[in-house]
């Protein structure tokens, strides 16, 4: 009787009610609206499918003792960790972020496989018509309103941690699987997901407690190809997450003492940004008064320090970072990229705080295109066309030299 009402449902009740859920999600016009509360959805969906998976483990083999071992945990203990992630998910899908409606999707399409491989060959108990319409409503709302997650996520995470992530992922997999699967081969024999994810855990950190031994050769081999594995991802992971890290003490403890060596600075020059044409220049202006060079390039600044320059390495567009050079103490400043449009915007911000603090610092700019040079007549001092420069330079010799021949 149960399979025959359990029937009904699949084939006339179940096709009904999504329908119904589609057509007021595509066409009511307050569920236009409703994109807003998606994440409280996916919260509360979360909530119903955790609680559905816990259950599901305590009551599954006391109500139906057939129920296998791939049902109990595809279907139940799948669904305690498909519910959590269904509410971490929630704070992206409230920031709208592209990753988290993929994330979204994906958890929605695994907890309805979830709640089929455990209704499947049962009656009415297992058939959670509830836990269906919800994942399917709430994957209409995503695809619906699927324009709307347009932002990039907020999880800054260099290429070399997402590959340090996947390889700890794959050796969890590896080692879990392979346990299960030569589990006779341990003493005792281990035969659970629980147990099989322990032991690789324990050999995967090195920590080993030995209560689970390898007993045969195929199993410490194995054993000793998961704590390799571990030691190499684990290893790669630290490197990867803590070496920026310390990366950031180590450059804050470098800007203390830089600050310190530019509080003694006055009456200087500040010249932002480089190119080699300068380089004679700042030669000369080196020998004749103190000079501190602002450029973001490592390299460069690298090169500079060696040839004796004080450098700070901060992009000259920063009015905090021009402060800490001694912008209100310097004589002048020279504005010399070699990018025209990154000139402009420092000379913006230089002649804005100018103009607050009446500063009477000369500013200098160096345009490498002339088509450029009057836009900076209202922010600069001085402007030196290196293009013309150069043309006057050679019409004038190339004039003296015909000049002769002329007479």
């Amino acid at each position: 009787m149960a399979f025959k009402v359990s029937g009904c449902l699949r084939l006339g009740i179940y096709p009904i009610t999504i329908k119904i859920l589609l057509v007021m999600v595509q066409n009511i016009p307050i569920f236009r609206k409703i994109h807003n509360i998606v994440p409280l959805l996916m919260r509360i969906l979360g909530t119903y499918v955790f609680l559905l998976g816990v259950v599901s483990i305590i009551f599954g083999r006391r109500v139906l003792e057939s129920l296998s071992f791939f049902q109990i945990h595809a279907g139940g203990t799948a669904s305690i960790f498909i519910g959590i992630f269904m509410i971490l998910i929630g704070n992206g899908l409230k920031a709208k972020t592209r990753l988290s409606f993929y994330l979204a999707v994906f958890l929605i399409l695994t907890s309805l496989f979830s709640i089929f491989v455990r209704m499947r060959r049962f009656g009415f108990i297992y058939y959670d018509i509830i836990g269906i319409s919800a994942n399917i409503l709430m994957l209409s709302l995503l695809l619906n309103y699927r324009k709307e997650y347009i932002f990039p996520s907020r999880l800054n995470v260099p290429i070399e941690g997402k590959l340090a992530l996947v390889a700890i992922s794959l050796s969890v997999v590896y080692g879990v699987t392979g346990t299960l699967f030569i589990g006779s081969q341990f003493n005792p024999p281990v035969h659970d997901v629980y147990t099989a994810v322990y032991y690789t855990f324990m050999v995967l950190t090195t920590i080993g407690f030995g209560d689970i031994l390898p007993v045969t050769n195929t199993a410490r081999l194995f054993t000793v190809s998961v704590a390799v594995l571990g030691i190499a991802s684990f290893l790669g992971a630290i490197t990867t997450f803590v070496g920026p890290v310390l990366q950031q003490r180590i450059n804050r403890v470098v800007n203390v003492m830089e600050s310190m060596e530019f509080s003694g600075l006055a009456d200087h020059s500040i010249v932002c940004g480089y190119t080699p044409l300068c380089s004679e220049f700042m030669k000369s202006l080196k020998s004749k008064i103190p000079m501190v060079i602002m450029v973001r390039d490592l390299e460069v600044a690298t090169a500079l320090k060696n040839e004796g320059y004080i450098v700070y390495r901060e992009h000259a567009d920063n009015i905090e970072a021009l402060q800490k050079v001694g912008l209100k103490k310097a004589r002048s400043v020279y504005i010399c990229s070699q990018d025209d449009g990154y000139n402009l915007l420092i000379a913006l911000t230089i002649n804005k705080f100018k103009k607050q603090e009446r500063l009477k610092c000369k500013i200098t700019v160096i345009v490498n295109s002339s088509k450029n040079a009057d836009k900076f007549e209202e922010f600069c001092d001085e402007i030196i066309d290196v293009s013309r420069v150069l043309n006057d330079y050679m019409f004038k010799n190339d004039f003296k030299q015909e000049a002769p021949g002329g007479i």
